[in-house]
């Protein structure tokens, strides 16, 4: 096994494309917008007969000014076999301590102890709909009825939905998606790096849909593609919009024009049960499926 370090974009590319899923977090503005925020960012691709099988990107900051931690977001990614190699080139104690949150189901954790380390924090569980391989009516059949019945709603109550690479609505998503986040206590990245991220992601990798009442946008939400893949990263609705089912008819017509791009997988974002039963309902209504992540390992 053959680790490169500082590998340059296109070998990234080839490493999140040999992946089943490639995370957000793994992305590779992801770590711009990291080092943007005064972060240190290290990445890995591990080779397996000349071509890429893995890759780590690290996320790492000083504590008390001289120790250093190192976080792996849902990474490693690629070929389970190739993670001890990758993440040996982390660095380690006395001086510093890294942790890994391997992109594998909680359900092969045992694969997950050949890093041999401690779990230390158990995995969040995700909404993950795959458009790849089905047709934009299979995707609609798969919908649950009374997601699709909301949808057909949206889709009478004469709202029109402009879909842009960033463009003018991104502001105003990440304003709107800010606010819900403050209001319901989640946890979500600071707006000023969402807004970065699109930044750097630009025209061809981001994606907003907002659905407006004449002029007066009244759903949104922003959309990141990442090697193969894409996350719905920040949604918002007025309560004109919820009352119309603006959101429904914000993601299925995302979904679709991801899927006519070529997206395999769309990560709808944690599940929370408990604080936000009606949020998961909503995601896993469109016919995604629960991924439980094996956790956070020191």
């Amino acid at each position: 096994m053959e680790i490169l370090a500082d590998p340059d974009r296109r070998i990234w590319a080839q490493a999140a494309e040999a992946a089943p899923f490639f995370p957000l977090q793994q992305d590779w503005e992801y770590g711009l917008a990291a080092r943007w925020q005064g972060r240190d960012v290290r990445r890995y691709v591990a080779f397996a007969k000349g071509a890429p099988v893995a890759c780590l990107q690290a996320i790492g900051r000083r504590w008390l000014g001289f120790f250093e931690i190192w976080a792996a977001l849902r990474g490693p990614v690629g070929d389970p076999a190739a993670w001890p190699a990758l993440l040996a080139e982390l660095p380690g104690w006395p001086f510093a301590a890294s942790l890994t949150s391997p992109e594998i189901a909680a359900a092969r954790a045992n694969a997950a102890r050949l890093l041999g380390r401690a779990r230390v924090h158990t995995g969040t569980t995700l909404a993950l709909w795959r458009l790849a391989g089905a047709s934009e009516a299979a995707l609609r059949a798969g919908l649950h009825q009374k997601w699709r019945n909301r949808l057909k709603a949206a889709e009478r109550a004469g709202l029109r939905v402009e879909l842009a690479p960033r463009g003018k609505w991104v502001d105003w998503v990440v304003a709107q998606g800010e606010a819900v986040r403050r209001a319901k206590g989640f946890e979500a990245p600071p707006p000023e790096f969402v807004a970065r991220l699109a930044e750097l992601k630009g025209g061809r990798e981001c994606l907003v849909a907002v659905a407006l009442d004449k002029r007066e946008p009244v759903a949104g939400a922003l959309f990141l593609r990442h090697g193969p893949d894409a996350t719905y990263y920040v949604a918002a609705a007025t309560p004109e919009g919820r009352a119309r089912n603006a959101a429904n008819l914000v993601l299925w017509r995302a979904a679709t024009a991801l899927k006519a791009a070529g997206v395999r997988t769309l990560d709808l974002g944690t599940l929370e049960t408990e604080r936000s039963a009606g949020l998961a309902r909503f995601k896993l209504g469109t016919g995604a499926v629960p991924f439980e992540l094996a956790g956070t390992y020191l």
